[in-house]
């Protein structure tokens, strides 16, 4: 939303956040941004809300006296218990609540803290100390009339009256639990605290028993529900497996091979061994395959089977010898001799021996090779059979597979359950106990309550607090302006001027003393109308205000006395057609010809205006009272008037009716060069000024400023001394 400020004595729309100042900038009236906390504002409503402070804070200090004086004396015994996690084992298998921390161990104290609070615990109280069957301590209790109460009643009563009075205090980073209980009698206030002590660690012991004998009794039957499934599931996988011929060889399988996981049929075993077999076969026919491809493409004598046979090795010796000496005979004899021949006929027969013996090794590298092939095709035969039946084995063995899993986890479920139950019939006779009494409550000798000291002191916080809380919430309710600086810092107009509040009888008087208050601050909202602007006094002046009773006809008066008497032209207009008032200043009736007269053109404006005498302005009354003067300033009669009047006077000061609730005033805004805001200090309220003065705007009204009237520093909470809108004159200054 857009809204208009004033600056340089003309309006401009600006944004919200144009609104207020700057951090660190001096506003019109040469002060900075206020503080957070504002001590003088506070003081200011502290003083205005005195009476309303004073009489609560004494009515609450009234009320602390008076329950020191009338409340009975109350008396607190107080016993600590300490709660451990975790207690001493006396089997080494006792239950123990795991030890925690953090969180979880303040859980655990918490529990506990509700258990002694419990209304369960409270009856054991009673019951063991048999308040309920007297009316001893309802009576010092207070409880009243007790004749018509039932014994439901009277212990239910007991019951509220033990739970209201008693206050467990768990302390902070210890495992020690105060316990206290607060009671007329100190006597009895002492026994009950004790009473809980002993209570809650004996039902601590009963609940740890019950749990203990309510354990054996639970697995004592679930013992024998499992064994009863124990021995079903057995029977059951025996006859499933007679009826399908399965048989478990897993256990002698595991006995011979030592190895854990065997197959558990005959049928699987056996495959397994097959399987294992096919792979020792496939391996040595690859091999055998692989020496006969590197047999068959070479020639034998080459093989290094060949090679390294000992009868190889033994011809080819003999024929290396052959051959030498064939070598040497040669040197000596002819190629024809018998013994030449007779040595290359003994030389062919080596060599066709060596041959055969190669292709008799080769011939043999053959024969394995087909015999690890054979044997492979056979034990793949095997095997394949093997699969067939162990898949067949495999339906039947999911059933049997199903039932074995529940006799496995019914036998842990047995032995598990046996084991538990062993141990609780062992710890039977044992009772632990976490909890050990620290202190025991002693009979007070004082009284916990009331406290004089602390009563009042209860008493004077609430009642400043109360005071406080009035004066605030009063303050936020009403929104009068009370503080001249709330003109700029809310109606964002400059301050003209602060008229202070007139305590004589004769105002007239005051306006004339050379040195009257309210004299000297008409005279600075004077000046600041001619500073105003760099171009002096505007032509036309009018003033208005929010509602009546702030003092704008007073104002508009005595600013154009002023102006007249430093010699200028002035002319005083009573615009106010509804409830005029300046004619009183003139000795002047309601009914002589005025501005009603002049706009309604029965007379012109010169034959209606009163001329100047003695240094007074000129006037223009309001005239005979019309119908309804809105219709008489619509139009542009009420600014051509002023626009005639101004070329004959220095300046016209006009008074307008309120702004609230007519539209008088912001016709006549929007004709007049200037206007200026009246606001009277402690009555106008905030709202109805902001919205008088963003109707001007509207209007297109030139607002100037304000001034702040009938202001009165004490009332609004601010010393003469520390206000700085007041200056005292005496006749020596």
């Amino acid at each position: 939303m857009r809204q208009v400020q004033i600056a340089a004595g003309r309006p401009y729309e600006i944004d919200e956040g144009d609104l207020a100042p700057a951090e660190g900038s001096i506003s019109a009236l040469g002060y900075t941004n206020q503080p957070v906390v504002d001590v003088r504002a506070l003081w200011a409503m502290l003083y205005r809300n005195r009476i309303a402070i004073i009489l609560i804070v004494a009515t609450a200090l009234l009320i602390g006296l008076a329950s020191i004086l009338f409340m009975p004396r109350v008396y607190q015994a107080s016993a600590s218990v300490q709660v451990d996690q975790q207690t001493n084992k006396i089997l080494g298998t006792e239950d123990t609540e795991p030890v925690v921390s953090g969180a979880d161990a303040d859980r655990f104290l918490q529990t506990q803290v509700d258990v002694l609070n419990s209304r369960t615990m409270a009856k054991r109280v009673s019951d063991r100390l048999g308040l309920a069957r007297s009316d001893d301590f309802l009576t010092s209790e207070g409880a009243g009339s007790l004749d018509e109460l039932t014994p439901a009643q009277r212990e239910e009563k007991v019951i509220d009256a033990l739970v209201m009075n008693l206050t467990i205090d768990l302390r902070r980073n210890s495992r020690v639990v105060g316990i206290a209980f607060k009671s007329r009698d100190p006597q009895m206030a002492a026994r009950i605290a004790n009473t809980y002590c002993q209570e809650y660690i004996q039902s601590n012991i009963q609940r740890k028993f019950s749990t203990g004998d309510y354990s054996r009794q639970f697995l004592q039957n679930q013992l024998g529900l499992a064994k009863d499934r124990l021995e079903a599931s057995e029977r059951a996988l025996i006859s499933y497996a007679r009826s399908t011929r399965l048989i478990d060889a897993s256990n002698g399988a595991t006995a011979q091979s030592g190895e854990a996981d065997q197959p558990r049929s005959l049928v699987t075993a056996n495959l397994v061994q097959l399987n294992r077999a096919l792979g020792d076969a496939k391996a040595q026919r690859l091999q055998a395959q692989q020496r006969w491809e590197q047999a068959e493409g070479v020639p034998a004598t080459t093989l290094p089977e060949v090679l390294s046979n000992s009868a190889m090795q033994e011809l080819l010796q003999q024929r290396a010898a052959l051959n030498a000496d064939l070598g040497q005979m040669r040197q000596h004899l002819q190629p024809d001799h018998p013994t030449v021949l007779r040595a290359s006929a003994q030389l062919s027969e080596l060599d066709r021996q060596a041959r055969a013996l190669g292709e008799s090794i080769r011939n043999s590298i053959r024969n394995q090779y087909l015999t690890a092939q054979r044997q492979e095709a056979a034990i793949s035969g095997q095997v394949n059979a093997l699969k067939s039946d162990t898949l067949s084995e495999q339906d039947l063995g999911v059933r049997y597979n199903i039932l074995r899993r529940e006799v496995d986890t019914n036998r842990q479920m047995y032995e598990s359950l046996l084991q538990r139950f062993k141990e609780l019939s062992a710890e039977a006779g044992v009772t632990n106990n976490n909890i050990t009494v620290v202190d025991n409550a002693d009979v007070p000798r004082r009284p916990a309550s009331p406290r004089p000291l602390v009563n009042m002191a209860m008493a004077l916080i609430v009642g400043l607090g109360l005071a406080l809380l009035y004066a605030y919430g009063r303050e936020k309710l009403d929104d009068a302006i009370r503080d001249p600086r709330d003109v700029e810092a809310k109606l964002h107009l400059p301050l003209l001027g602060v008229i202070p509040e007139f305590s004589g009888t004769n105002l007239y008087e005051a306006l004339d003393a050379p040195y009257s208050d309210v004299a000297e601050a008409y005279y600075a909202v004077r000046s600041s109308v001619e500073l105003s602007s760099n171009q002096g006094l505007p032509p036309s002046l009018l003033v208005t205000s929010s509602n009546k009773g702030e003092g704008k006809s007073t104002t508009s008066y005595v600013l154009a006395r002023d102006m007249a008497r430093l010699g200028r032209k002035v002319l005083l207009i009573d615009a106010d057609l509804r409830r005029p008032s300046l004619h009183r200043y003139f000795d002047m009736s309601v009914g002589s010809p005025g501005l009603s007269s002049v706009l309604a053109r029965l007379i012109p404006a010169s034959e209606a205006i009163r001329p100047a005498v003695d240094g007074s302005p000129a006037f223009l009354s309001s005239g005979p009272l019309p119908p309804d003067p809105a219709n008489l300033f619509a139009g542009t009669a009420v600014k051509d008037l002023l626009a005639e009047l101004s070329g004959e006077y220095d300046i016209v000061v006009v008074d307008a009716p309120p702004v609230m609730a007519l539209a008088d005033a912001v016709e006549l805004s929007s004709a007049a060069a200037a206007s200026i805001f009246v606001v009277e200090a402690g009555t106008a309220h905030f709202g109805q000024a902001r919205t008088a003065v963003s109707r001007l705007l509207r209007g297109r009204g030139n607002l100037i400023g304000c001034v702040v009237t009938k202001y009165n520093a004490r009332k609004v909470g601010y010393t003469e001394d520390s206000d700085y809108y007041n200056y005292s004159y005496t006749k020596e200054n």
